[in-house]
């Protein structure tokens, strides 16, 4: 059965909410191979078309013009001298094209957004492929609405930060200046304590967005709505009711997505580190799988992030109470349903 159960055909004993959420998510998206796999390669191909040009560049470029592994490790001065009009018309169509894949791989990210939360919502088993591609055609068009009211928050945010309110609020008024101009400050440090200031409360106010994001996803997926707007401000007012119970299992899930890069750059560091004119394709596959290894790992974290944000969701929001079109008749199960008016049984023909 595809959509979701109905609530008045659920226990009222709903099960009890796991004690770490982030753990159980992260544990339940595993389990999901075949989805996360499919999530992963979405991004990936869109990274392969953007790197083929380049590929096909190099094949052309490096020619038998310079010794095997000459170029391996770096790009030396007489070759970016060379071919310095060719990557420029390589740079400025695959920035061009780049612009068009980076919508794409947002519409995609709302695509696996649907698919994510109806295999997580979803009461029944099997078929998780199935279930995620229904879930991100299903909700498509309802989470590209959440996605133009993100950009459009996140614009304000940068404004308010970045804008006239910043310049006015904290350096005119709080700090004195008496023009927006960091170089009038007398020291240094207070300059760039200003600076690391204003570049923390945008990186908060981001991690907070994003999070209310999937929690607005969630949210109209739970309940069955369409109204991003509405569904944002429910949202963000149940934030501010339980900040810790909502945005906890988000935190630490995003500190083992950190854990995870600072690995990936670990390996990668020492992978380049021990490249050179002998080093064989071995190597490149090498850099290769930790590349794909790291995608692979955030794109876990990812969907456990929507089954964190379903578990937290049942948590402190109430279903809909939706009437029950059988609740004033009788009738056999399966068969036809005679409805009541007061006290008398009257049969619809």
């Amino acid at each position: 059965m595809n959509g979701f159960q109905d609530p008045r055909d659920q226990d009222p004993r709903e099960p009890e909410l796991p004690r770490w959420i982030f753990l159980h998510a992260l544990r339940v998206t595993i389990g999901r191979t075949p989805v996360w796999l499919v999530s992963a390669s979405f991004v990936a191909l869109l990274a392969l078309a953007q790197a083929l040009p380049w590929l096909a560049w190099f094949d052309r470029a490096i020619g038998p013009g310079y010794a095997p592994g000459e170029l391996l490790v770096e790009l030396h001065e007489d070759f970016r001298f060379d071919q310095r009009a060719s990557k420029a018309a390589l740079d400025a169509s695959t920035q061009a094209a780049g612009g068009a894949l980076a919508l794409l791989a947002m519409l995609i990210g709302v695509f696996s957004a649907g698919g994510w939360l109806q295999v997580f919502l979803e009461r029944t088993e099997g078929e998780s492929v199935r279930k995620f591609f229904y879930g991100g055609a299903r909700f498509f068009l309802r989470f590209a609405r959440v996605l133009v009211v993100t950009l459009a928050v996140l614009s304000l945010l940068r404004w308010v930060l970045h804008g006239w309110p910043w310049e006015w609020l904290v350096l005119k008024t709080l700090c004195g200046l008496e023009k927006p101009d960091l170089e009038l400050f007398e020291s240094e440090r207070h300059a760039r304590a200003v600076e690391l200031s204003q570049a923390g409360l945008h990186a908060l106010g981001f991690a907070l967005v994003m999070a209310w994001a999937d929690f607005t996803r969630t949210r109209l997926a739970f309940h069955g709505t369409r109204s991003a707007v509405w569904a944002g401000l429910c949202t963000a007012w149940a934030m501010l009711r339980h900040p810790i119970r909502m945005l906890r299992p988000l935190a630490l899930l995003f500190a083992i997505e950190s854990a995870v890069l600072a690995a990936g750059w670990l390996a990668v560091a020492q992978l380049e580190g021990l490249f050179g004119p002998d080093s064989t394709r071995w190597s490149v596959f090498a850099l290769l799988a930790v590349t794909l290894g790291v995608h692979l790992g955030r794109t876990i974290v990812r969907g456990a992030r929507y089954s964190a944000c379903v578990l937290a969701t049942r948590d402190v929001v109430r279903p809909l109470s939706r009437p029950d079109p059988w609740k004033r008749s009788i009738g056999g199960p399966g068969g036809p349903r005679y409805p009541i008016d007061g006290d008398e049984y009257t049969v619809s023909m």
